[in-house]
């Protein structure tokens, strides 16, 4: 109650139960802050605990979120790796086929010019087998740019769910500050 003069104070503390009364509120006050003092020493330390739950909780959280993302990655790329070999595997048997395919057609075509009498040498018998050759580059090219644009469709994947990702990760983050923020922590 110290600060605190006016007149009839100034009375009571010059009497045995003024003194009395003033020693006792004086008691009181101390008690009074020593309790709001311990109270918000509990206050803090609870504020604390709950700051180290919800980081506790926020961080499992986080684990859980990486760890199936990098599981769904993991996943995919084995999968794209797998579809990778399947569409190399199906290219070289359709090579293959395709080579066989014309090497059979020009025995064939030649045979049938040398029955006719006409060598394949010559002009019009060399154009029928360059033609033939001709169409089956061009096959060949069409199949390669057919699987890199497969193989480029696999990376895409893999590349947009990254990107879902990194959003997903974001997206936690923000609603976790959110939540500190709402917690007042």
């Amino acid at each position: 109650m110290g600060g605190i003069t006016t007149p009839a104070l100034m009375v009571l503390s010059h009497s045995g139960v003024g003194n009395s009364l003033i020693s006792s509120a004086d008691r009181l006050v101390g008690t009074t802050n020593t309790a709001k003092d311990l109270l918000g020493i509990t206050k803090s330390k609870r504020r604390k605990k709950e700051r180290q739950v919800l980081e506790a909780e926020q961080a499992a959280d986080s684990a859980d979120l990486a760890a199936r993302q990098t599981a769904d990655i993991e996943d995919l790329q084995q999968r794209n790796t797998l579809a990778a070999q399947r569409i190399q595997a199906e290219s070289e048997i359709d090579d293959r086929r395709r080579r066989r395919d014309l090497r059979q057609e020009t025995g064939s075509l030649r045979a049938a010019l040398g029955a006719q009498g006409i060598s394949s040498a010559d002009g019009s018998g060399e154009a029928l087998i360059l033609g033939r050759e001709r169409a089956a580059a061009e096959a060949r090219n069409d199949a390669a740019r057919l699987d890199a644009l497969k193989l480029a469709g696999l990376s895409e994947e893999e590349t947009a769910l990254k990107r879902r990702n990194l959003l997903d990760l974001t997206r936690q983050q923000e609603r976790q500050r959110l939540e500190r923020l709402a917690r007042g922590l």
